[in-house]
């Protein structure tokens, strides 16, 4: 469908101006089939990372390049400037040459969808969920939405009512298709099988629960919440890996002070019957501690500070659960919740008696079966939309 006359009206008002934040020289482009992915928001890079490597997969040289929109120096490695301003649109598309858009959710820059659309680059509307509809200049300028919408080969959205909702701004309801979330997790964490047998054979029956990335504020909470579980399973074994490594020796004294039996890794390779909280004070990967232990406390999340996603933790079928301070996983934290397969911690007093739940194998088997479901079907997703850029690229280079 033509885009309507007045979006070219408004675009043409625009001028020369380019507000452009991104820098003058790009990067080389490499060789192969480029994917352009606009990204609106950082948690959407790690999805679009799963995406580039389920395309890759079959050995052709298919690479995602991404772009924020409100980039930083920091994602320098991850992403690249989204281009502001017509020009540097149209620059950034003469250099990179992708054959395909994926653009992740709504905010609708209705001047770089017009440049996609000018440059002839088929584009497709990934996760959607009708955000962004009400900033299109949609009130003065009639047609926009309609126009916007239908620039989109697919639209795959979250849910039903999000496919509503763009129906009645103008989306062909034929291009859209509920999918739910892309998959947005990294790899799971690997380990050694051997050392993972080793220290299963040595805990043995025992309850197990774990603290990943602890912080030092979060010492106390936790050796009270161990002791209040305990009282329910007297063989009750923590295991705390620091946040930062250089903190074990002082979680080691505290946990001590405290009254527990305290062992460490670099002492023994193994804990002992006897030993109460076990403090982690080497660099294997946390996939061997996640694998070991049904439950993980995402740590962090009682104060702030940062913190481990909570998927690294469900992907390898331990259950979850963590505090008010997930950020920047809160989608992650969302999407486990809704699924009931993560319990949400109000405060540090709530601890002891979460965990002291989760001790029943049958609550913790629900959670992770629930966790594995909410992953699974975002692979799915995400295979769904390889496919989809597979067979359009094939169809492009025939």
């Amino acid at each position: 469908m033509a885009r309507s006359l007045s979006i070219a009206a408004y675009l043409a008002s625009l001028g020369s101006a380019d507000h452009a934040n991104s820098p003058d020289a790009q990067p080389p482009r490499p060789t192969g089939t480029i994917i352009w992915a606009r990204c609106s928001d950082v948690e959407q890079l790690t999805a679009i990372e799963t995406l580039g490597r389920k395309l890759s997969e079959d050995g052709d040289p298919i690479q995602m390049i991404a772009t924020l929109k409100d980039w930083e120096q920091t994602r320098s490695e991850r992403a690249l400037p989204e281009p502001k301003g017509k020009e540097n649109v149209r620059k950034f598309i003469n250099h990179w040459q992708p054959l395909m858009v994926v653009w992740l959710r709504g905010d609708f820059d209705l001047v770089v969808l017009e440049e996609i659309r000018s440059a002839k680059v088929p584009s497709i509307l990934v996760d959607a969920n009708g955000d962004g509809l009400d900033l299109v200049v949609a009130g003065w300028v009639p047609g926009a939405l309609k126009s916007v919408l239908s620039g989109f080969e697919a639209i795959l959205t979250l849910d039903n009512p999000a496919a509503d909702r763009l129906i009645r701004a103008g989306a062909p309801p034929e291009r859209i298709l509920v999918t739910g979330a892309m998959e947005d997790s990294e790899p799971a964490l690997l380990c050694d099988e051997e050392e993972r047998n080793t220290l299963a054979k040595a805990i043995g029956t025992r309850p197990v629960w774990l603290a990943a990335g602890a912080r030092l504020d979060e010492c106390f909470d936790l050796c009270r919440a161990h002791r209040e579980a305990s009282r329910r399973a007297h063989r009750l074994l923590l295991i705390i890996v620091p946040a930062d490594l250089d903190d074990a020796d002082e979680f080691a004294r505290a946990t001590a002070e405290d009254g527990f039996y305290v062992t460490m890794r670099s002492d023994e390779m193994d804990p002992a019957e006897t030993t109460q909280i076990y403090i982690v004070d080497t660099d294997e990967e946390l996939g061997l501690w996640y694998r070991v232990s049904p439950i993980t406390y995402v740590g962090g999340t009682l104060y702030g500070g940062g913190c481990r996603d909570p998927f690294e933790a469900t992907a390898l079928g331990s259950a979850v659960l963590y505090g008010p301070q997930i950020a920047p996983y809160q989608r992650h934290a969302a999407r486990l919740n809704v699924a009931a397969a993560s319990r949400l911690i109000r405060s540090a007093d709530d601890l002891g008696g979460v965990v002291e739940t989760l001790l029943s194998p049958d609550v913790t088997a629900e959670m992770a079966h629930a966790a594995w479901d909410v992953t699974s079907r975002g692979a799915d997703v995400t295979n769904r939309v390889a496919d989809y850029i597979r067979s359009r690229l094939e169809e492009m280079v025939a």
